[in-house]
């Protein structure tokens, strides 16, 4: 995906212009064919209530293991069918699980997201749910070409036609004719984009479906990490060390699985992306509050009880020695006391590396359990800077980073600017002086290696040692940043008590071997599974939400076959 798209994103976009955006990247990706398949492949399942009566879910206990978007979806659904929800949440204090929004102000003005913090204008799913709580958004600035890229000790701007970085980057790394005349995002397109066209519209479908079995294409496509994709199309070593120091997040990804980096050419979510005023974690708090709510998004008088049990661990999931009902074993992570309880149906809907610590009696099936062991989560570090003025801001209109992000090969690997200013007039943005106004820096944003070595230094260090990556990237003087940062909030989700890892991100030959393992049901169809690592989306909210109304669904048509 090129950086030439232009149109006017609006706040709150209708259907109708989201789907005008969507059309408008695939015809620049040039495969407009795919729109019908994608807007199918990537929307919500069928409406749960024309599954099956509430006469036969009524009264039916569901355990959820898991309060995030998964979890939280997958109860607001079974909820319309009068079953009994009890979700158990490890966290005390806070819902939403990687969608995390951190306040650093009592107003909520001033916020940094810890985890998700974009949603592409074709995730379908999502906004089924944006539309339906009401919340409101604006565009998500993805790339500006006021933004810095910092490589080898040199500054370019991120211009859309990379000629910046070939004029002064360039010439650092051995290249070979062609690729010295080629910009780094025409490199990128040519090395990344030919096996998507290699393949039909309907093969495509593949790549968002979660199938028994794939066709030869996509098996043999899954055999590749991303690096060796690039050496077939003839990249040298020069060109790929180049790429991954200027898109620093696909170098981090390089042994990684290239069907990830396929299934984000198909869906072309980089072109046109949202961000939810007053912070992501609205999503999950407006689920929250309609399932603790006596009056729920509805008029149907089903409505199950929801009963939120936070700072409870689960720690076991086994069949019942006395009936064929599910045991969820559960401690409190405050007080350690044990305690269990019964249900007639149980979804797992937290990370693969988490459910890996939990007990299971019996096993679940030998691929299930492979997969638990075996699937690849990705580290992930953020750390965010609340700052006494937007210096970013400062200076001309060609001058000034108004959201989008700078990439770098240091080991912050990427910085990320908010995006609340970028709508503004410029008249107003003079008069009013808004670069002198405090600001929340995303100052470093990195995965895999680099967020391990970044993510694990001692906090004070770490926070020293990005203040004077920060001011390299922006030509800053050493010290600058001491008198403008004020506060500091940073994670690394490897580290995270119920996390483990940022997020799924297959290894080559995963998808063939474990994706349809991963969502079938265990124990005689009584446990089911949700969350992002379970979808064809991995890393984002849709495959959390569409799975998890995926899971909901699959219990009401066991009701509706099984109970008279």
């Amino acid at each position: 995906m090129s950086n030439d798209i232009k149109f006017q994103q609006p706040n709150n976009p209708t259907d109708e212009e989201r789907h005008q955006m969507i059309r408008i990247a695939l015809e620049e990706a040039k495969h407009p064919e795919d729109f019908d398949n994608l807007i199918e492949l990537l929307s919500p399942p069928v409406d749960i209530t024309t599954i099956v009566s509430p006469e036969k879910c009524k009264g039916k206990s569901v355990g959820i293991v898991g309060g995030g978007l998964a979890g939280l979806s997958s109860a607001y659904e079974l909820r319309k069918l009068g079953f009994d929800i009890t979700i158990f949440e490890m966290q005390e204090s806070r819902i939403g699980g990687r969608v995390y929004t951190y306040y650093f102000d009592a107003d909520k003005q001033l916020y940094g997201e810890l985890g998700a913090m974009r949603i592409p204008v074709i995730h379908e799913t999502v906004w089924h749910y944006i539309n339906l709580f009401g919340l409101n958004t604006r565009p998500f600035v993805q790339d500006n070409e006021n933004a810095f890229i910092y490589v080898r000790n040199r500054r370019a701007r991120n211009d859309p036609k990379g000629l910046d970085v070939m004029k002064k980057i360039y010439p650092e790394f051995p290249l070979t004719q062609m690729e010295s005349e080629t910009s780094w995002q025409e490199l990128l397109n040519y090395a990344l984009t030919t096996l998507l066209f290699s393949l039909t519209p309907e093969i495509r479908r593949e790549i968002l479906e979660i199938r028994e079995n794939y066709s030869e294409q996509i098996v043999s496509i899954d055999y590749y990490n991303i690096r060796q994709v690039m050496e077939m199309r003839g990249l040298s070593e020069g060109a790929m060390e180049l790429i991954s120091c200027v898109a620093p997040f696909l170098g981090s990804l390089y042994y990684n699985s290239f069907f990830e980096n396929l299934q984000e050419t198909y869906t072309v979510d980089s072109a046109f992306r949202y961000e939810i005023i007053g912070g992501m974690v609205q999503l999950p708090l407006s689920f929250y509050n309609s399932l603790v709510s006596n009056k729920p998004n509805s008029n149907s008088e089903a409505y199950g009880n929801v009963t939120w049990n936070s700072g409870k661990m689960v720690t076991g999931i086994r069949q019942s020695d006395f009936s064929e009902q599910i045991v969820i074993d559960y401690k409190d992570v405050k007080s350690l006391e044990t305690n269990q309880q019964i249900f007639d149906f149980v979804i797992c809907a937290i990370p693969f590396s988490s459910l890996r610590t939990v007990d299971i009696y019996p096993m679940f099936s030998t691929s299930k359990m492979q997969a638990i062991k075996e699937v690849t989560y990705v580290s992930n570090q953020k750390t965010f800077f609340k700052c006494s003025n937007r210096f970013w801001e400062m200076g001309s209109s060609n001058e000034r980073i108004l959201g989008g992000g700078s990439y770098t090969d240091l080991p912050i690997s990427s910085i990320w600017y908010p995006s609340d200013h970028a709508g503004l007039s410029e008249s107003y943005f003079n008069e009013n002086r808004l670069w002198e106004k405090p600001g929340v820096l995303l100052a470093s944003y990195n995965l895999t290696q680099n967020a391990l070595r970044v993510g694990n230094l001692d906090y004070k260090i770490r926070i020293e040692k990005i203040k004077r990556q920060v001011e390299a990237v922006h030509g800053l003087p050493i010290g600058y940043l001491d008198t403008i940062v004020e506060d500091t909030k940073s994670i690394e989700w490897d580290n995270e008590q119920g996390f483990y890892g940022g997020f799924c991100y297959f290894s080559p030959e995963q998808k063939r071997l474990f994706s349809y393992a991963m969502i079938e049901p265990e124990f005689d169809e009584k446990v089911y599974f949700a969350g992002e690592h379970t979808s064809s989306t991995h890393g984002w909210q849709q495959g959390a939400l569409q799975s998890g109304m995926r899971a909901a669904n699959a219990i009401a048509q066991y009701c509706d076959v099984t109970f008279p």
